[in-house]
């Protein structure tokens, strides 16, 4: 596990070998400091993200407000774990002189129960507040069970977990899963006036993963508005990068009138990949989520469109929620905030690069 603090002033002064009274003095503008010593402090405070702190009274009393945070890594959405951990630095910079401090786990997604450990360990340490992101929904729903006899707290990141009888008083950062599909259903609509075949391919987490059916849900809802459009029967279970590149290339094969593709297998760069082989750039493509991988595709309108939400905004508010409650005694009636979504095609990805 990693634990991440703010950088202090006697910790940046440890690091870069210039005394904790030379560096208050840069901060300040006062006493002879050389213009070199001046640069060479200015670059530290700058890396550590140093910010002064204007209201010491916690930092002064010692006192420290923990939060856990366990989250998954994963090879097909590795963009998920870096874009969490700016969302974590990001708090403990705003909020790290008032006492915020972050443990910090993450496990392979195809270990889930890795999470269960995590979390016991972050119980052994007197962690009463979590901010989770999961895959698996038995080991969430054991997770939130323990939780909740232990009187913590908890925000669940990107993706909600609910139940009929589910009374818990859990906060959810992420995303309107329903309204992303009908918004993915309106832009395939309207770029596709004429009648047009729509194939949809979906990973194989979609028969345990309820965010994935509102998504398919609200999208086959949506499309019905648009009489000129004939859903093709959907293809389930394609989780493999092999998997997934051959049944678009036999798609494309089977149906040459193929006009639009809805991508919820979240493999964006190889739906890509077979268009660009098999010389089908024309097909329109619709997914969600961006990254690094596919910044050339949408550029290039491979990709012509993604839904897109910051995920490094949830992690900040689902921080901030929590260290609001345990440090200034500040409690939301409201429990779900959604992230608004994004529409990023060739002509606006300009104001996306970098945020991955």
């Amino acid at each position: 596990m990693e634990k991440i603090t703010r950088m202090t002033l006697e910790g940046i002064s440890a690091e870069i070998g210039i005394s904790r009274t030379t560096i208050y003095k840069v901060l300040k503008g006062k006493g002879n400091v050389s213009e070199r010593t001046r640069e060479l402090v200015m670059e530290a405070l700058e890396k550590y993200h140093y910010v002064e702190n204007k209201n010491a009274r916690n930092l002064a009393l010692n006192r420290q407000y923990t939060i856990g945070y366990s989250g998954f890594r994963s090879k097909s959405a590795n963009y998920f774990s870096p874009k969490v951990r700016k969302g974590i630095d990001r708090a403990v910079k705003e909020f790290g002189d008032d006492g915020l401090n972050v443990i910090l786990s993450e496990f392979d997604v195809e270990k889930p129960w890795q999470q269960m450990e995590d979390v016991e360990k972050m119980l052994e340490q007197g962690v009463r507040c979590f901010v989770l992101a999961f895959s698996h929904k038995q080991v969430i729903e054991k997770i939130l069970c323990r939780l909740r006899n232990q009187g913590c707290r908890v925000v669940l990141l990107s993706r909600d977990f609910e139940k009929e009888d589910d009374q818990s008083s859990n906060y959810y950062v992420g995303v309107d899963y329903y309204r992303s599909g009908l918004l993915a259903a309106e832009l395939l609509g309207k770029m596709l006036p004429e009648k047009g075949k729509i194939f949809i391919p979906v990973t194989g987490e979609y028969h345990n993963n309820q965010d994935i059916q509102a998504r398919l849900k609200g999208f086959l809802e949506k499309i019905k508005e648009y009489a000129g459009c004939q859903i093709l029967p959907v293809v389930h279970d394609l989780s493999e990068k092999e998997a997934v590149y051959r049944e678009i290339c036999g798609c494309i094969e089977r149906e040459p009138e193929l006009n639009g593709i809805f991508d919820l297998t979240y493999q964006l760069d190889i739906v890509a990949r077979a268009l660009r082989e098999r010389g089908r750039e024309d097909i329109k493509l619709v997914g969600f989520d961006l990254f690094k991988e596919i910044e050339q595709e949408v550029a290039d309108s491979v990709i012509d469109a993604v839904v897109y939400q910051e995920l490094s905004r949830q992690a900040y508010l689902g921080m901030k929620l929590l260290f609001e409650e345990m440090c200034y005694g500040v409690y939301q009636e409201k429990k779900k905030f959604y992230s608004k979504l994004e529409i990023v095609t060739s002509g606006n990805l300009c104001y996306f690069k970098g945020e991955w």
